[in-house]
């Protein structure tokens, strides 16, 4: 009897970890589909819709708009402060200093980030995560109860705070910008011309001012990225993942929770999609989509994979995720290398010449073959490139702990 408890606590184990490892890489796939805007599009600087009028693109535009949005990086946020606990917890079990190897672990992340944005794609998000992740360790051994609340503060007061301000002030005040429209669609021209026919000294500078705006952007929102930090240390410390047939019940309460908050703010914010960006309201409407409709429907999203994967079914067909989850590193990275080779002058040039249309199929493409090299690779490896290098790195010349 004592064997086979053993034995079920592996399989439980074994299941819990693809089911993460699923979330991870269907949220890989949105997180490709919503960049693939900024990979191929001079997005920094004018809109898609400006381009490609055409009722196709438009819905595609929208589409991504409404289901794509703030709500990826969101669960990616997520399970990132999932991974902070489940990292910490089996570190403290093994050695004196966790909060010392995770330290070093955000480093080399940091590295591998600082790498990605300024000689591959200014786009990356793992330096922003690495550098707010040593603000996550001051969190741990904080209560469940505060890490909601202080995650709920960051969600609601941006907006509260943005609604008085321009009720004080001007109106106007927000959404008007420095630079005209004229000069705007004059960036946009040149950034699609460095992209696409530039040589690799000129890719580089136009990168270098792109990952200006785009640290800016994430600076933006940074609340939210550190909110879903939060609520994924929550999940962490109350133990959801440990057994998540006995938290079903409550699984369900927060996705249906989720939809009830977040649908109604991400039609009206799509709706407001397009719009001059030259009054309170749209401001407004913006900062709710991303502060509370890209959370919300990023937590719909990840219980109501959850809940499906619960049936056999669906568990066998999204199980191929699971290798694109435990290799999210070099799937990120790769995806940054498949696409600038495809847009930018040194591979296909294709920059500024992709509608969204043919984005949204790029991108199913560019995921259908990660599934498929992920798993292939998997079947002789333990772990995929970056990650072995992250691992080695982290715990070279320590003991290791398994974590």
């Amino acid at each position: 009897m004592k064997n086979n408890a053993i034995l079920m606590k592996q399989i439980t184990t074994s299941k819990r970890i693809n089911e993460i490892d699923i979330v991870r890489g269907i949220a890989l796939w949105g997180i490709l589909i919503v960049n693939m805007g900024l990979f191929s599009f001079p997005a920094l600087y004018t809109g898609a819709g400006e381009v490609w009028q055409d009722n196709l693109n438009r819905a595609v535009i929208n589409a991504v708009n409404f289901l794509g949005e703030g709500k990826f990086i969101s669960v990616f946020s997520f399970l990132f402060g999932l991974g902070f606990t489940i990292f910490m917890k089996r570190a403290a079990a093994k050695t004196a200093q966790p909060k010392r190897l995770f330290a070093r672990r955000l480093l080399i992340l940091l590295g591998i980030g600082l790498v990605h944005s300024y000689f591959i794609w200014y786009g990356d998000v793992l330096v922003i995560y690495s550098v707010f992740g040593f603000v996550l360790m001051l969190f741990w051994n904080t209560s469940a109860q505060s890490l909601l609340s202080w995650a709920f503060y960051l969600l609601i007061l941006p907006v509260v705070l943005f609604l008085i301000a321009g009720l004080v002030l001007d109106e106007t005040a927000y959404g008007t910008s420095n630079i005209s429209i004229i000069q705007q669609r004059q960036l946009a021209a040149y950034a699609t011309h460095t992209y696409s026919n530039g040589s690799l000294r000129d890719i580089f500078l136009q990168n270098m001012d792109d990952l200006r705006l785009t640290r800016l952007g994430y600076l933006s929102i940074s609340p939210q990225i550190f909110a879903m930090f939060l609520l994924g240390a929550y999940a962490g410390i109350k133990g959801f993942f440990d057994n998540l047939n006995a938290h079903e019940s409550r699984i369900r309460h927060i996705q249906i929770g989720a939809l009830i908050i977040g649908l109604p703010i991400a039609v009206a914010s799509t709706l407001y999609h397009g719009q001059p960006a030259d009054s309170l309201a749209y401001t407004v409407m913006e900062m709710m989509g991303s502060y509370l409709a890209g959370p919300t429907l990023g937590l719909f999203y990840l219980t109501s994979i959850l809940l499906l994967l619960r049936k056999e079914s669906w568990y066998a067909w999204l199980k191929p995720f699971a290798a694109v989850g435990r290799m999210a590193a070099t799937n990120y990275i790769m995806q940054s290398v498949i696409c600038v080779f495809i847009c930018y002058s040194f591979g296909l040039g294709k920059y500024g010449a992709i509608s969204p249309f043919w984005g949204l199929v790029l991108s199913t493409v560019i995921i259908l073959f990660q599934i498929g090299i992920s798993n292939l690779w998997l079947k002789y490896f333990k772990f995929g490139p970056v990650e072995w290098i992250w691992r080695y790195l982290t715990y070279k010349n320590l003991p290791q702990t398994g974590a």
